[in-house]
């Protein structure tokens, strides 16, 4: 599967770096540190209600929390990390806007993956291989 243009598809739903943050591992992608194969959203409280009443998308459960699934989008009004519910204004004072895209900063989302390296039950290959990653971009040792 070959990278996805995360700025023509976020287009497509009319969202933009004011109403809607890539949040996980799509900062990766943008950095070019590795490719995305889905992108993964925080968007404000108005966009979500609006999108979910377009029909466009399912609503289904992720992590006990509401979401929107489409083709290759996961779309949430927060996103809980670290202990506490992320919303888009928490998440808009710890990203940064790429090529017109909002994404959770380097610094934010190497917070999340260790914290899920170090005290989830099951740990994902994905999320060790991703702070190895993330700490070589950063010329941080291990």
């Amino acid at each position: 599967m070959s990278a996805i243009n995360t700025k023509e598809i976020l287009k497509t739903f009319n969202l933009d770096e004011h109403n809607s943050i890539v949040i996980g591992s799509g900062i990766l992608q943008a950095l070019g540190i590795r490719p995305s194969n889905d992108i993964d959203l925080v968007v404000t409280n108005d966009i979500y209600a609006s999108l979910k009443d377009s029909g466009s998308f399912k609503v289904t459960e992720n992590h006990g929390r509401e979401i929107l699934a489409g083709d290759r989008l996961e779309i949430g009004a927060d996103w809980f990390v670290l202990g506490k519910s992320y919303t888009f204004t928490d998440l808009e004072a710890v990203s940064t806007v790429i090529d017109g895209v909002r994404y959770n900063s380097l610094d934010f989302l190497l917070q999340v993956k260790q914290s899920w390296v170090l005290h989830d039950a099951v740990v994902r290959q994905k999320d060790i291989d991703d702070v190895k990653l993330i700490k070589l971009h950063l010329g941080l040792t291990s």
